[in-house]
């Protein structure tokens, strides 16, 4: 699994794989501040919670006292033993003298029936059949929700039953003021007792979600000061705290690759498109226009500068010697075609004064340096697009000339062609002409009113052609018959050897083949 994971890694660009490198990197970093970024939101949660609570055993303390005001005042009357008549008094005395913070009282005989009342609005006795006594109403006091009238009723009763006090507190003298504390907003305050739940405070819809909710016991338990905060603003800074490692280790991931990509990767991008368009000697190397501010790559740019100045230079001086050496080769083939031009016309001279023997030997040393003034000619003609000798060409100039200075008894011998298109060599051209040479001049001389195909087919291994020499018509043991058949056969041996193949012939019917090679 590993190696498939290099290469897909090393076929990457090099901007990818920086950004790679570098997000790694900084990978660790990045979750270092993370976690620090956790612990920070999960402190400053603590905190906010600690400061909720704060604020709400706060508003507890606040409703505790007004509470305690209304337990005390009915406390006080109910274990005094004297007239519930002076008790009454006494009551709407210190409501006279100090009015302010006393909640309204009221006397109740066991029947029921009012007996008094200090001030405020009229106390209807109030059915505590639906609040039973609980541990804390020891004393025979109790705390009443009053959710209809939005009233707080605190009562006690004589140990004998024969007197009840209650007195009635507001609930709006227990709603705070502000909205919120400890950077929590306060969405909801309520008192709660049972079933029965009180509004103090509501800020927003009634089914809110996503709210911090504490509760604090009221009148030792009798009731329950329930606080909700909105979490939604801390939910949002915890938010950003968490995400702004990630977005710090991204940015500087992203800043490191630009940084990288705009000062190394893309001058040397454009360093790279300008070489790729330099056409060599043919062109001046331009350099592209750098804006950035590493100097190395501007070393650089200026040494490819250098450098294709100086192979500029070099191509300058090979291509000028390139033509002197062109010009001397086109020379020594030229003084070469000429001097067998020479040669030839030289024997050819010497065999006008001979007869018989001689001038059949004149003649056909004539041939063979015809021969190869034709394989020289054709590599000549094939020189400068440097393909080969073509063996149809060759073939062709070598028939005719054959022709031409075929014996008196083969004159006019005809000679065909049957060859595909393929190149050779000079060091193949050469045996091949020579070796076309022979066996045609055989041919003539052992048939020489029959009629001659010279043919080359393509071999079933590449690179190869198989060439065949042959006649029609051959008279029985003509060749056999012959006086030159022994040196004939040492020449085509040798001949052959060049090739490295065997020849087939075929004395009886006059055939000869052997396989060449050829160029692609």
């Amino acid at each position: 699994m590993k190696r498939p994971v290099k290469i897909v890694f090393a076929r990457l660009s090099t901007g990818t794989k920086m950004l790679l490198i570098l997000s790694a990197a900084l990978l660790p970093l990045g979750f270092i501040a993370l976690l620090t970024s956790l612990d920070m939101a999960r402190s400053a949660s603590a905190e906010r919670r600690t400061a909720a609570e704060a604020a709400t055993a706060m508003h507890a303390a606040t409703a505790q006292a007004v509470i305690d005001r209304g337990l005390f005042a009915v406390r006080a009357a109910a274990s005094s033993q004297r007239d519930p008549a002076y008790l009454c008094d006494v009551i709407a005395r210190q409501v006279r003298l100090s009015p302010e913070g006393r909640p309204p009282v009221a006397m109740f005989d066991p029947f029921g029936r009012k007996l008094c009342q200090s001030h405020g609005a009229p106390i209807g006795r109030l059915a505590v059949a639906n609040s039973p006594l609980t541990a804390a109403d020891a004393h025979h006091e109790r705390v009443l929700l009053d959710v209809r009238r939005r009233l707080i009723r605190t009562t006690a009763e004589r140990a004998d039953g024969s007197l009840t006090v209650e007195a009635d507190i507001a609930a709006d003298a227990i709603r705070p003021a502000g909205g919120g504390d400890g950077g929590l907003p306060l969405a909801r305050l309520t008192l709660e007792q049972g079933p029965a739940r009180l509004v103090l405070l509501e800020h927003g819809r009634p089914g809110d979600a996503d709210l911090l909710r504490l509760s604090h016991p009221l009148a030792g338990g009798r009731i329950a000061l329930v606080a909700e905060y909105r979490l939604a603003p801390a939910r949002a800074r915890t938010a950003l705290l968490v995400m702004l490692p990630i977005l710090m280790w991204a940015a500087a991931a992203w800043t490191g690759w630009f940084i990288v990509n705009r000062l190394l990767l893309f001058p040397l991008a454009q360093l790279k498109q300008a070489i790729d368009s330099w056409q060599g000697g043919r062109t001046a190397f331009r350099l592209p226009r750098l804006t950035t501010p590493s100097h190395e790559i501007r070393d650089l740019a200026d040494s490819f500068a250098a450098a294709a100045a100086r192979i500029n230079e070099h191509d300058s001086e090979l291509e000028e010697g390139l033509a002197r050496q062109t010009k001397l080769t086109r020379e020594v083939h030229h003084r070469v075609k000429n001097n067998l031009q020479v040669v030839s016309s030289l024997i050819n001279l010497h065999a006008r004064g001979a007869e018989g023997p001689v001038a059949a030997a004149y003649a056909a040393i004539q041939r063979r340096v015809d021969a190869l003034a034709v394989v020289h000619r054709n590599h000549y003609a094939e020189l400068e697009e440097n393909r080969g000798v073509a063996m149809r060409a060759l073939a062709g100039e070598l028939a005719t000339s054959l022709r031409a200075s075929a014996p008196a008894s083969a004159t006019g011998m005809p000679i065909a062609l049957n060859m595909i298109d393929a190149y050779v060599t000079q060091d193949v051209a050469v045996p091949v002409a020579f070796l076309i040479t022979e066996v045609v001049e055989l041919l003539m001389h052992c048939n020489p009113r029959g009629s001659v195909l010279i043919s080359l087919e393509a071999a079933d291994e590449p690179g190869r052609a198989d060439l065949r020499i042959e006649t029609v018509g051959m008279p029985d043991a003509a060749i056999d018959a012959y006086p030159g058949i022994a040196r004939f056969d040492r020449v085509v041996t040798g001949i052959a050897r060049q090739f490295r193949a065997p020849l087939s012939q075929d004395l009886e019917t006059g055939r000869f083949g052997i396989r060449i090679p050829t160029l692609d």
